[in-house]
């Protein structure tokens, strides 16, 4: 897989994480019992675990007046156990999994690797997405029937003060408000080809300061999710790669060229 042309790219980009993940119905006859068995799948490169509490089931609802993701009924058992955690030994890569989810994380560490790009992450995602696939076809009779994916991308751009704002975005033409702190969240609804909404590229804009309360930053979320055109490993894969190209595209549109200019835009 080679990277879109016409996406801007940038030789030292803000970014501090990326999240791929699929949700989908519960494992049939699925119980932490099992726990192990998804571990050795994965043992090799993430020979780190930890457990977590479980995340809730949540999908991308449209129509009506609530933009909201809804509350869902879940028709038969609900998935019991915990959420696991793979960790790489360096901690830049992780695997999460429980009952109805599988994400992978690519994360920022104080002593960095070289960051694999998008490319190297997705194709490690597909690679562990089809190996669970197997293992969960072979051992429990049926295949993952994914029903929700996503993509994020959440970004730190140090700043020296909030008001400095319209420096990093193109949000407003007014520079002389001086501001305490800023939090901004909008939702913008995804159609395909026949005009039927089935994601959400969701943008958060929020000031942020370090653990010790010495450095200023914003932190700029996007995330892609919804539902992939089908609940098959290759329509997760699709969606995903989607949601990056819209991802990227969004944040070369939303950046100033001043800033892209610090990122070393490259294309």
């Amino acid at each position: 897989m080679s990277r879109p042309a016409h996406l801007p790219d940038f030789k030292d980009p803000p970014l501090d994480e990326v999240v791929l993940g699929v949700q989908f119905a519960a494992i049939p006859g699925y119980t932490s019992v099992f726990t192990n068995e998804v571990w050795k799948l994965f043992q090799s490169t993430h020979p780190i675990v930890s457990e977590h509490p479980m995340l809730s089931p949540n999908f991308e609802s449209f129509g009506g007046g609530n933009p909201q993701p809804s509350l869902q009924f879940q028709m038969g058992p609900a998935p019991i156990g915990s959420r696991q955690w793979f960790s790489t030994q360096e901690g830049n890569d992780l695997i999460q999994f429980q009952a109805d989810r599988f994400v992978v994380n690519w994360r920022k560490q104080p002593k960095p690797q070289e960051y694999p790009r998008f490319e190297g992450i997705s194709e490690a995602f597909e690679s562990n997405l089809r190996k669970l696939n197997v293992y969960v076809s072979s051992r429990f009779g049926a295949p993952l029937a994914v029903n929700q994916s996503e993509v994020g991308y959440i970004n730190i751009i140090p700043v020296n003060d909030f008001s400095d704002a319209t420096q990093w975005f193109k949000l407003w033409d007014n520079g002389e408000i001086s501001i305490e702190n800023l939090n901004i969240n909008f939702d913008e609804v995804v159609k395909d080809k026949d005009g039927k909404p089935f994601a959400r590229l969701k943008h958060h804009i929020q000031s942020v300061f370090s653990v010790d309360g010495t450095h200023k930053a914003f932190r700029l979320s996007l995330t892609f999710i919804g539902k992939p055109k089908s609940s098959s490993i290759d329509g997760a894969v699709d969606f995903v790669r989607e949601g990056r190209d819209r991802i990227v595209t969004r944040f070369g549109s939303i950046t100033t060229q001043e800033a892209q200019s610090s990122w070393g835009r490259i294309s």
